[in-house]
């Protein structure tokens, strides 16, 4: 939001705001010139439908704002405050080029992991699949909590109950939410379900007859159908290893990773594959 600072909205768009985001209040006066050239570089970089800033404009020119700028011990216009908490947090005076008024905002915007974050966020309900690709591509570039939390999130949307499990258990007390409690809960329910009477009979069979390879490709694909997408490639891979020809071992298993897209499990035992088959 771009908004200029006024007597009446002082408290609410600029000491209220900035207890949610980062308010930065360009001060400027219309006979400085170096001002008017400055504050369409500032209002770009920041721009109106900022999520993490507001940009509040103060004109010294009016005698009831005088005060703030002297307050703030301000000496150069144009000059750039950084609030937060209601509180001045960094000072930028002087005419700036565009390079200097970028690095000055940059801490108070978001990094590329957070704002794929953003995007995956709005996409969770609609397209899992996509929010978890993005997901993954924000946590090879800064691992957290926050994105394990929502990965783990798309992973069960998607079925992943392994992968889903997995994640969860990398959350450490501190992060552990109701986000995280959310999750945990739909994790056991989807376990729960996928435990059914046909899959509890193949692994009775399979633990009397450990080496039988049919048993194992068929419950191979149970496990994967009850989201242990792991369990069930490396019941495959098993299989593969004895015999790379053995039934429909070696189509099941394309087949699952191919659905699997660009999950690391995925790209796991595809490696294992190619180096039985090179």
């Amino acid at each position: 939001m771009i908004i200029d600072i006024t007597v009446q909205n002082f408290q609410q768009a600029l000491l209220d705001a900035s207890n949610t985001k980062t308010v930065v209040v360009f001060f400027h006066a219309q006979a400085v010139p170096e001002c008017q050239a400055m504050a369409p570089i500032v209002e770009r970089l920041i721009g109106s439908d900022s999520q993490h800033i507001d940009l509040a404009r103060v004109n010294v020119e009016d005698p009831q704002l005088q005060s703030l700028a002297s307050q703030l011990g301000l000496q150069a216009l144009p000059a750039m405050v950084a609030f937060k908490d209601g509180q001045p947090v960094n000072v930028l005076e002087g005419p700036q080029d565009e390079a200097a008024i970028h690095q000055f905002l940059q801490p108070y915007q978001p990094n590329e992991a957070e704002l794929l974050l953003e995007q995956a966020k709005q996409m969770l309900g609609m397209d899992p699949k996509g929010a978890y690709g993005l997901l993954q591509q924000a946590r090879a570039l800064e691992d957290s909590a926050t994105l394990r939390l929502y990965l783990a999130e798309c992973a069960l949307a998607l079925n992943k109950l392994d992968e889903t499990k997995q994640l969860l258990a990398t959350v450490g007390m501190a992060d552990q939410d109701s986000q995280y409690q959310h999750i945990q809960a739909r994790l056991k329910l989807a376990e729960e379900a996928a435990d059914s009477p046909e899959l509890r009979e193949l692994e009775q069979k399979l633990a009397a007859e450990p080496d039988s390879l049919l048993l194992k490709e068929e419950l191979s694909v149970l496990l994967f159908q009850a989201g242990k997408q792991e369990e069930a490639l490396q019941l495959l891979i098993e299989v593969l290893q004895k015999d790379l020809a053995f039934g429909e071992a070696r189509k099941r298993f394309l087949d699952m990773i191919t659905t699997m897209g660009a999950d690391p499990i995925a790209s796991k035992f595809r490696r294992k594959l190619y180096s039985m088959l090179y």
